[in-house]
């Protein structure tokens, strides 16, 4: 298995080396140049003019090879058909393409190696359907283009689960074949060995060429929803029964008796195996050749037969087949909407009310397009891996226990035998993942053992989590995963920050946010943001603890010298290649110590790299002073997670200033206000307010909305914008007659990267994508300050528009126009008085 595994991700991560090489080897293999007298020696092929084989131009050869080919179509027609019930169209044309690259190479060989003669080879592809097996290809496909890791490993694993098996299968058919080689009769060993030939070449595609193509085109079509598998994919799939591989082995040795036995009895007799060859009469080059044109072009019962055959399967299927599928298709979507219906009727009984927007009306009714009441459906079940599996026996309990042991794994398990043994605590409910090499299993089971031991079994179905490649998440994000919660995402925009255009998503659920944010950057317009970013960096404070007050300040002392500081940096930066120690800053607080390590860390956020690179440094300085005592690596003077006024002064992670200027023009049109009162109005309130309120880095409006909301679209820490939201908002009249409004934001802890953590996520991902700032930049730190400058840029339209809608009472209509949420309010719990046109809501 490790082997297939290897030889599978080799073939994908060195995909046109593998393409290349194929296509090299058949290009020789068709340019090999054979000696004279072997096209003398073989017969000019199965329908050749030899002499003395004039027999198999009579009637009861062409009716047998009329059925045989007759017989190659009906069972690729079948093959197909099947294929196209259990794959989407893009799977069946990558097995189609698959299949047509592999018949090219057998045609060729047999041209090439054994005859030149067009009409030698006439029967070659027809052999070809018999052998191919276009479904094991499909397999394939579907395992390579499922969600888990990277594509290479997918493609390794999937060949490591169907290698052996095409092996033994392969090997298998090529005995059961050669059988026929064995017989004696002229016609019936040309039509196995070229059988056995078509197998192996089979074979050797797909272990090889196919791999490489398969990979290829999953690069090629990533991110396009319309490439995924109409069903999931589930590794029971590719399995194969331990019953019908024990048979199959069984039978391989029983064939290979017998043809050892065969060809052992031949060698006694002489040494002589008569091949095809022995039972045909040689003919002339220029005759042969001429003959098998002839037979090419000439028309004869059983090709009109086969050329019927044909065009009736391509019309059944292209018509017939594609109209049953969506008929098919339309009444499974009938169905769905009439139990949706259904339920909606019938999920309670009592009539509700819906308290939505302002209305007009003196009395407010029901209505259906007033208000969406309705909640929205999510895919909550999954999809059964095989029906073997589901109807398989449940096995007692010492047995499970002995295959999971036996195995390191519950692969062969099924979902009940799985469950059964987290029950017993055999399996830690936390390592479902691990132990199932599959997360999105693992994920499923979980959501079974938690509605179960806790009777949640409505709430979490009503919880998502289909479609979502928790294999990003494991290790990185989240543990003990039941699902995801989805948070809508909206735009504003167009923000011109430094003379380029964005477009910024922001995920919220607080409506008039993404609408007041857009309306500010419209306010900017073309004028646009200016930024300047200051790469501060992350800080750790271990709190570290001495004897007395004089060891503790024989220790700062030591700190503070230049060459012993040196020797810390050193230490420090040997953790990590990104982190570089800026300084160390230290508090005291009697004979405790604070060592404030500020580091920058490039395009991460940086707080595992520093941490890592503090706790380095105090290995070093417990060398040198053996009586301290680490109390804590973090002493809370980072500070992190918390509002402190170190932050807002020394500043943490990215220091940002951002500046505009709007015009009265603007002002106008877009705020209906003037310059003087938004100035007023932000020394009243950003100023003295927030003074008076004794608050820390809250001169502003409201940063943190906007921060939150960008950072939940694009992976950063949320808990963070406790910190990273500190903001001071400053306005002032400017322009020739005071008419224009000078503003400027300063942000000086933004906490911000775009390596590590939930930028990892592909929706983060995409997000800080349409950004342009996904991964690490050219330089260090490169993409985190440009999103740092895009965050306070998107801060300073944020707090215009707000402080806009403050001056203009604009504040509550607008939320009562977008943030008003239809709520279910039973009958008997509030009635409307028409009369006093009043709510009367019943005393708690």
């Amino acid at each position: 298995m490790r082997v297939w595994g290897a030889h599978g991700e080799f073939c994908a991560r060195h995909q046109w080396e593998v393409i290349v090489a194929t296509l090299a080897l058949l290009a020789c293999a068709a340019s090999v140049e054979r000696q004279a007298g072997s096209r003398a020696e073989s017969c000019a092929g199965w329908a050749a003019a030899c002499p003395g084989l004039e027999a198999e131009y009579q009637a009861a050869d062409a009716v047998v090879m009329t059925f045989v080919r007759c017989a190659a179509l009906l069972y690729a027609y079948y093959q197909v058909s099947n294929l196209h019930k259990i794959a989407s169209k893009y799977l069946l044309i990558i097995a189609g393409v698959f299949s047509t690259f592999a018949s090219f190479i057998f045609t060729s060989a047999v041209a090439s190696l054994f005859w030149s003669e067009l009409a030698s080879i006439k029967d070659a592809p027809f052999l070809f359907l018999l052998v191919a097996d276009v479904a094991r290809g499909a397999r394939m496909a579907k395992a390579g283009w499922s969600a888990g890791e990277d594509q290479e490993k997918r493609v390794g694993r999937a060949l490591a689960m169907l290698g052996p098996t095409a092996t033994l299968d392969t090997l298998l058919a090529v005995l059961l074949v050669g059988v026929g080689a064995l017989t004696g009769v002229p016609r019936l060993e040309h039509m196995c060995t070229f059988a056995c030939l078509a197998l192996l070449v089979d074979y050797l595609v797909f272990v090889t060429f196919y791999p490489a193509c398969l990979s290829l085109v999953a690069d090629f079509a990533s991110g396009r929803k319309e490439m995924v598998p109409d069903s999931p994919f589930s590794e029971a799939d590719l399995k194969p029964n331990p019953v019908v591989h024990r048979v199959k082995m069984i039978m391989a040795v029983g064939l290979l008796c017998v043809h050892l036995t065969s060809r052992w009895s031949f060698s006694e007799n002489g040494g002589i195996i008569e091949g095809p060859s022995d039972h045909m009469t040689q003919n002339k080059h220029d005759n042969v050749l001429l003959h098998s044109y002839v037979k090419w072009f000439s028309v004869s019962a059983d090709y009109i037969v086969i050329a019927t055959l044909l065009c009736a399967l391509i019309i059944k299927f292209v018509f017939f087949e594609e109209q049953r599928n969506w008929v098919i298709d339309m009444n499974d979507m009938r169905v769905k909407e009439v139990i949706q219906n259904d339920l909606e009727m019938t999920r309670d009984g009592k009539p509700k009310f819906c308290i939505g927007d302002d209305s007009n009306s003196e009395v407010s009714t029901q209505t259906d397009d007033a208000v969406v009441c309705d909640e929205l459906e999510w895919p909550v079940l999954s999809p059964s891996s095989s029906a073997a599996k589901l109807n398989a026996k449940k096995r007692p309990m010492a047995e499970c226990l002995e295959i999971y042991r036996s195995e390191g794994a519950c692969t062969s398990l099924s979902d009940e035998e799985v469950t059964m043994l987290v029950e017993q605590s055999h399996i830690p409910l936390h390592r479902l993942e691990a132990v199932l090499g599959d997360p999105l299993r693992g994920v499923r089971l979980r959501r079974r053992v938690i509605a179960s031991r806790f009777q949640t079994e409505t709430a979490i179905k009503q919880l998502p989590y289909l479609n979502y490649d928790y294999s990003k998440v494991l290790n990185a994000c989240c543990e003990n995963v039941i699902g995801f919660v989805g948070i809508p995402v909206g735009y504003a925009g167009p923000l011109y920050v430094d003379g380029k255009s964005y477009m910024i998503p922001m995920a919220t659920t607080e409506g008039a946010l993404v609408a007041s944010t857009n309306r500010g950057a419209k306010a900017i317009g073309m004028r646009g943001v200016t930024s300047v970013v200051e790469d501060v960096g992350m800080t750790r404070a271990p709190a570290v603890k001495f004897t007395n007050v004089v060891r503790a300040h024989e220790c700062r002392q030591w700190m503070d010298d230049k060459d012993n500081y040196a020797i810390v940096k050193e230490a420090f930066d040997s953790t990590s290649r990104f982190a570089k120690l800026q300084e160390v800053h230290i508090g005291v607080d009697g004979a405790t110590l604070y060592l404030r390590f500020r580091a920058t860390t490039g395009d991460a956020m940086g707080m595992n790299m520093v941490s890592k690179g503090a706790e380095n440094a105090l290995k070093l300085l417990k060398n040198y002073f053996p009586d301290m005592e680490v109390i804590s690596l973090s002493g809370n003077y980072c500070s992190d997670k918390k509002a402190a006024a170190i932050n807002w002064v020394k500043g943490r992670g990215k220091r940002v200033v951002c500046e505009t200027t709007i015009t009265c023009d603007s002002l106008r049109n877009v705020f209906k206000t003037d310059a003087r009162t938004l100035a007023r109005c932000n020394k009243v309130k950003n100023l003295s307010g927030s003074a008076l309120a004794g608050s820390i880095g809250g001169n502003n409006a409201h940063a943190a909305n906007m921060v939150t909301a960008i950072f939940i679209a694009t992976g950063q820490d949320p808990a963070q914008n406790v910190t990273s939201s500190n903001c001071s908002t400053s306005m002032e009249a400017c322009g020739e007659n005071r008419e224009d409004l000078y503003v400027t934001c300063t942000m000086p802890c933004l906490e911000v990267g775009t390596v590590g953590g939930g930028t990892v996520l592909t929706g983060q991902g995409a997000c800080l994508e349409i950004l342009g700032v996904k991964g690490a930049g050219v330089r260090p730190a490169e993409n985190s300050a440009r999103l740092a400058s895009l965050i306070c840029a998107t801060v300073l339209a944020g707090e215009l528009s707000l402080m806009a809608a403050l001056v203009n009472s604009d504040l509550v209509k607008s939320h009562m126009r977008h943030n008003r949420s239809a709520i279910n309010v039973p009958a008997a719990a509030l009635t409307v008085d028409v009369k006093s046109n009043a709510l009367k809501v019943p005393t708690l």
